[in-house]
């Protein structure tokens, strides 16, 4: 019974092939594309640098975003219907265990497609050690997306909760040059280092492997007791209809209460810039290093001090991602209300220009953030250019995700724009 749930769930996955599609084709991406560029930011950064290394990191790294993200929404969007499922006789219990078994199958296709996406740079693919730590990678974050995804309602605050983890956990992780006695707490911390082939001399009797098995054992386990939980049948709150207004002043007000029940963006919008700008900052060595730039249609080589580099980097690509976020999901979360909208008095031009209102101000205000993180320790040589091509960052970027959601839906359209502005910016640029 529960393999032919998990068989059910899997084919209810596949309903959106491109989800199959981009589970294989991110990691080939990711892997094949940014190898060479983390090993060299992880030797400026004093991390590992020896290209097969990082490499080979790269591989655990994705299979673990794209398994952390698809355990959340495998979790998130069922989560009624599996509740009206158990209250039918189905059981919490084998539903829950389905629903694990299938979120690890697709961990599994992920780790497979990173390690494809490896084979095509290095033999190290063919390593048991990096085979068994790229899988404990993926389902480490598969456990932390159903232990978000039973604890979080909201789509888009639980899936910036496990991307942010993420992005942290890679990019101040030991691969990285991380040294701090905290970053041991983080998920990949020893899968990393196993992956890296690094003698960590703080893993202790179990030793590295060990403590990384113990993170997937854990983290599974977590979940399961998590989902277990949420999963039993509830009674709904009623809800109050809202007072009418005139047009523009109603939506305006709806998208308001929108707007306060997705917390997290508003704390990441405004935190990660903080955390994440000046982090990187701080860790990267002002050592000088040559950088290629193209001035007036000539390409020439400047001396720069990385810090600068990563001070006038980093903001447009966490501007990019955070307002491409904003626009991907307001418009997803309001598309049934705007449906409603639609058959009423509401014209198509009042409803896209309220939901339009909403993106622009979150995007505008991860670019007043960012810019003013980064302006501590970094002086730009004309700001107000610098400030208007950030502001066109975000609303291109946020354009962007208004239009990719409609496409390619939660998952498929968080995809692809968690690796967009950073292929863009940080690599293409």
């Amino acid at each position: 019974m529960m393999g032919a749930l998990s068989a059910r769930w899997l084919v209810e996955y596949a309903r959106r092939p491109l989800n199959l599609v981009l589970l294989v084709a991110v990691p080939v991406v990711f892997v094949t594309l940014t190898g060479s560029a983390l090993a060299d930011f992880a030797n400026i950064l004093g991390g590992a640098n020896d290209l097969g290394q990082v490499e080979a990191a790269t591989a655990g790294w994705a299979a673990a975003v794209l398994a952390g993200v698809s355990g959340f929404f495998h979790v998130s969007t069922s989560r009624d219907a599996d509740r009206r499922l158990a209250a039918a006789g189905a059981g919490a219990i084998r539903l829950v265990v389905s629903r694990l078994v299938s979120t690890l199958a697709l961990a599994g296709l992920a780790s497979v497609g990173a390690l494809l996406a490896l084979l095509i740079r290095t033999d190290l693919a063919g390593s048991p050690r990096v085979i068994g730590a790229t899988l404990a990678s993926a389902f480490i974050y598969a456990g932390i997306g159903i232990l978000v995804g039973a604890a979080v309602r909201s789509e888009m605050n639980g899936s910036l909760i496990v991307v942010f983890a993420w992005i942290f956990d890679v990019f101040f992780g030991p691969a990285m040059g991380g040294t701090a006695g905290f970053i041991r707490l983080f998920p990949l911390h020893f899968p990393t280092l196993v992956l890296t082939d690094v003698a960590s001399g703080h893993g202790g009797a179990l030793g590295s492997i060990g403590i990384s098995l113990l993170w997937a054992g854990g983290t599974i386990a977590v979940a399961a007791f998590a989902l277990n939980a949420t999963t039993r049948p509830f009674q709904r709150a009623s809800r109050q209809a809202a007072p009418r207004f005139r047009r523009l002043s109603v939506a305006l007000l709806a998208a308001s209460r929108q707007l306060r029940r997705m917390p997290v963006m508003w704390v990441l919008i405004v935190g990660l810039p903080v955390l994440f700008i000046s982090a990187s900052i701080a860790i990267t060595p002002s050592d000088p290093t040559p950088v290629e730039l193209v001035e007036g249609g000539k390409r020439g080589l400047t001396i720069l001090s990385m810090a600068d580099v990563h001070g006038a980097v980093m903001v447009p690509i966490t501007i990019g991602f955070l307002a491409s976020l904003a626009g991907l999901f307001v418009i997803l979360d309001s598309a049934e209300a705007d449906r409603r909208l639609s058959l009423t008095r509401f014209r198509s031009g009042e409803i896209l220009t309220v939901r339009m209102i909403v993106i622009a101000v979150a995007a505008l205000l991860a670019t007043a953030v960012s810019i003013a993180v980064t302006a501590v320790s970094f002086t730009a040589v004309n700001w107000p250019v610098f400030i208007v091509a950030n502001i066109l960052v975000a609303l291109t970027y946020a354009t962007i995700g208004v239009l990719v959601g409609p496409l390619f839906g939660r998952l498929g359209g968080l995809y692809l724009l968690l690796l967009l502005p950073f292929v863009d910016v940080g690599l293409a640029q």
